[in-house]
């Protein structure tokens, strides 16, 4: 009964903070999206209500000239009834106490803005104190998409799939490091069920810490928000889900038949090239016919006892689009680059695919 005693006494403080914490980012949200809205609507009074009177904007003019902007200034200068024609992100929020710090990203068709909030506890109101920002430019030729599942049911077996995280994270990493931009779609957009999530994995681990890259791919876009023309690669990521809504989602296939016949490049792995089986190019034949590829193998959906459970065997129905398939032993790395078609066999060739978009862009 002491131990009992003891552990409500311990748990009861915890709690309590916690309600307080999610209390005071609710209301962080809440400012943050008055100075988004404002800003974005060209709602001059709702974005100075964000703002402490005294707030300051800071920034690098032609980055060279340290320069501080007064927020009377900044909001007066803002112009009423004008709408900003770009996609607003909360990516992270960090509180303690009465002090705050968020990250925003504001994303034109061809440039990118970060905001550093700084907000101070005022009352019973956060508000804005200081915020620096920085934009620069989104080169399109250094642009990927990332294509996830939604689909979270494994035939009618009562198990969960999804997409697989190492696919999505062993990619990632590297391409990011080369300086690309990487935005996520998928048939409903917002978040999906996710499996090999190892965090013993130093890809894995850096992927879910980094909050601009988690938040992405947690938001991902519906495919009727995504315009082909800024992408320069596609990249399909596996996991048994794909093998459901993928095949035959004909907003996808208009996207990956966009980028390839633009000169992009088409990019999958394991189970992801079940979004190609139906992709068709402008003259009717199959993206796929005539092409060397791989993907998840027969026998590795036998040897993992879901032959009969997918809706079709990933390899089979390849070669029955005309593709010219080959496998690499079970769970062994294998990728093959066919002119601008980048195909990896399982988990383990993700990052090999990430390394070869990035040889064919630079080359």
């Amino acid at each position: 009964m002491r131990k009992l005693i003891l552990y409500v006494c311990l748990l009861f403080p915890g709690m309590a903070y916690t309600q307080k914490v999610s209390s005071d980012e609710q209301l962080i949200r809440e400012t943050l999206w008055r100075y988004l809205n404002g800003r974005n609507n060209g709602d001059t009074a709702l974005l100075a209500s964000a703002f402490h009177p005294t707030a300051e904007l800071r920034y690098m003019k032609n980055d060279s000239e340290y320069t501080i902007w007064p927020v009377k200034d900044y909001v007066n200068g803002s112009k009423q009834g004008i709408k900003a024609n770009c996609i607003s992100r909360i990516i992270s929020i960090d509180i303690l106490g009465t002090a705050a710090q968020a990250k925003i990203e504001l994303e034109y068709p061809h440039r990118k803005l970060a905001d550093y909030i700084n907000l101070l506890k005022m009352g019973d109101q956060w508000l804005i104190a200081i915020k620096t920002f920085s934009g620069q430019r989104i080169d399109s030729t250094r642009r990927i998409l990332f294509v996830l599942t939604s689909h979270e049911e494994m035939g009618n077996t009562g198990r969960k799939t999804g997409l697989h995280l190492g696919e999505v994270s062993h990619a990632y990493k590297p391409l990011a490091e080369a300086g690309f931009e990487i935005d996520f779609v998928s048939p409903k957009g917002g978040s999906t069920r996710m499996y090999g999530a190892d965090m013993n994995d130093a890809a894995s681990l850096w992927f879910v810490q980094n909050p601009t890259a988690y938040y992405r791919f947690t938001h991902a876009a519906k495919p009727e928000e995504i315009n082909p023309s800024v992408y320069t690669a596609i990249y399909f990521v596996g996991g048994h889900g794909s093998m459901w809504d993928f095949p035959g989602n004909a907003a996808l296939m208009n996207i990956t038949r966009s980028i390839y016949e633009r000169k992009g490049i088409v990019a999958a792995v394991c189970h992801g090239p079940a979004g190609l089986v139906d992709v068709k190019l402008s003259n009717g034949e199959y993206l796929v016919k005539g092409k060397q590829l791989t993907a998840f193998a027969n026998s590795e959906e036998k040897e993992g006892g879901n032959e009969t459970i997918v809706p079709f065997l990933l390899q089979s129905r390849l070669t029955e689009r005309g593709a010219l398939f080959k496998a690499a032993a079970n769970w062994q790395a294998n990728v093959i680059t066919d002119g601008r078609l980048i195909t990896g066999q399982n988990p383990a060739s993700a990052k090999g695919i990430a390394l070869e978009i990035i040889k064919l862009i630079n080359q």
